[in-house]
């Protein structure tokens, strides 16, 4: 199996494992950028990982022969707790999948979904202005994941009664870790169902299944019609068949929905928070155009699509720390790409995180510059340097859904609040299914 010199980390772990990469995936492949170039192979057990940050291979990969490429095994395992939904599920059964879907994802529909999303964030942003105090800090990504479990569960569900919210942020993350465990060291499943591992990750999987299998139930026996997103999805039916979603099928998208629509946007949030608590003069950037546009009144979709330099500070967060940090595609058949030949069979690991700070497309990569998404540099940039939301036929469903919410919720906070970080507290990043806080960000919120 020929490689054509591509460059070889051989790993220090046990069997050429390379535990020492996996435990921080993102951070540590981009690391080896600097001895190994944006395109080399990681020596790793029970199979070789293809590490990609170079823009040229991501649209091989994704575009050119995405044919070639299917969703890598790692999938698998994330269907332990997302089930078959879009973000798991391939082929003609995700053809289908999606095909059903993408109505409710059209921006006249997400648009129609914004008084809602109006409400439920002005009266977040009211709360905590009533509990903020400048002695103390809060911690912002748990404030994040849980306004924005709020709107998703209330735009997209209309479900007002779902228990705990802490309980369902801390059931998240555990979930999370569990599948994880097991992409990263599958040595340890057989361990997880002698420990207790497994039987508790069922336990709390179950928090979740119970949730969505209500609201689907209630739903159909009461046959009520709300302006959501399940309500599109329970009447959308298959081309060809003319069938509808089973409940299974609408647990598995209701749940794909929920992870996707409501921890990215926390997660962009957080980490955008803390870029800006380190950069108060863009904060206030933020508040002059939002005062422009809207002030003291309630915002409009048509405002929030005024507010140019605002996303261009969510963009320039995504860029930073993008939510989908990776990408996992295997080869179907032997390949070709950049001159080296890619074996059937192998997994393309696409580090966003590391695309995004390659210094071959951006200048001064770790730096927070938002005027990189000015019009006149988004025009001139490298095509497919910048992935947030994924490329090619899978790009992300809910695009739009996600970049309403996030500037919304960010436009309505740098116009009441400052953000001050409190010295001490570790920053870090987990990649897990997102790319969170290890241990959270604290914050000083304190009023304008």
């Amino acid at each position: 199996m020929a490689t054509d010199n591509l460059p070889v980390y051989q790993g220090k772990g046990w069997f050429g494992f390379a535990s020492e990469i996996i435990e921080n995936i993102a951070e540590n492949t981009q690391a080896l950028e600097g001895e190994y170039g944006d395109f080399y192979r990681i020596k790793r057990m029970p199979a070789p990982l293809y590490v990609v940050f170079r823009n040229s291979v991501v649209k091989h990969v994704l575009q050119t022969n995405a044919k070639n490429y299917k969703k890598s095994s790692i999938y698998d395992e994330l269907k332990l707790a997302l089930g078959n939904g879009l973000i798991t599920s391939g082929g003609d059964y995700w053809r289908r999948q999606r095909r059903m879907a993408q109505p409710a994802f059209y921006k006249e529909r997400i648009v129609a979904l914004f008084d809602k999303m109006v409400d439920l964030s002005i009266a977040y942003v009211e709360e905590l202005e009533q509990r903020t105090n400048p002695k103390e800090s809060i911690e912002i990504n748990q404030e994040m994941m849980d306004i924005t479990a709020n709107v998703v569960l209330d735009t997209l569900f209309s479900a007002k009664d779902y228990g705990d919210e802490s309980e369902l942020y801390h059931t998240m993350v555990n979930l999370q870790e569990y599948v994880i465990k097991r992409v990263n060291n599958p040595f340890s499943i057989p361990l997880q169902y002698v420990n207790g591992n497994h039987r508790q990750f069922l336990k709390e999987k179950k928090i979740f299944d119970e949730l969505i299998y209500h609201v689907i139930n209630e739903r159909r026996v009461n046959k009520t019609q709300h302006n959501d997103m399940l309500n599109m999805l329970l009447d959308a039916k298959d081309a060809d068949t003319g069938e509808g979603m089973s409940d299974l099928e609408l647990r598995d998208e209701a749940i794909t929905i929920f992870i996707a629509g409501h921890e990215t946007s926390a997660n962009t949030l957080t980490w955008t928070l803390y870029l800006l608590a380190q950069h108060p003069e863009i904060v206030e950037k933020i508040r002059a155009e939002v005062n422009t546009h809207f002030g003291d009144r309630r915002p409009t979709f048509q405002d929030l699509q005024k507010l140019q330099y605002t996303r261009q500070v969510v963009e320039e967060g995504l860029r930073l720390y993008p939510p989908a940090f990776a990408i996992g595609r295997e080869s179907l058949a032997e390949d070709t790409i950049d001159g080296v030949t890619i074996p059937k069979g192998v997994i393309m690991f696409i580090n966003i995180y590391a695309l995004h700070r390659n210094p071959k497309y951006w200048e001064d990569p770790e730096v927070f510059n938002p005027d990189r998404f000015t019009p006149e540099n988004v025009k001139s940039r490298p095509n497919l340097s910048y992935i947030p939301f994924g490329a090619g036929a899978r790009m992300c469903i809910g695009y739009h859904f996600a970049m309403m919410q996030i500037q919304l919720l960010l436009a309505l906070m740098a116009q009441r609040f400052n953000f001050r970080l409190k010295e001490g507290h570790p920053v870090e990043t987990q990649p897990l299914i997102t790319l969170r806080p290890k241990h959270g960000i604290q914050l000083f919120v304190e009023r304008v």
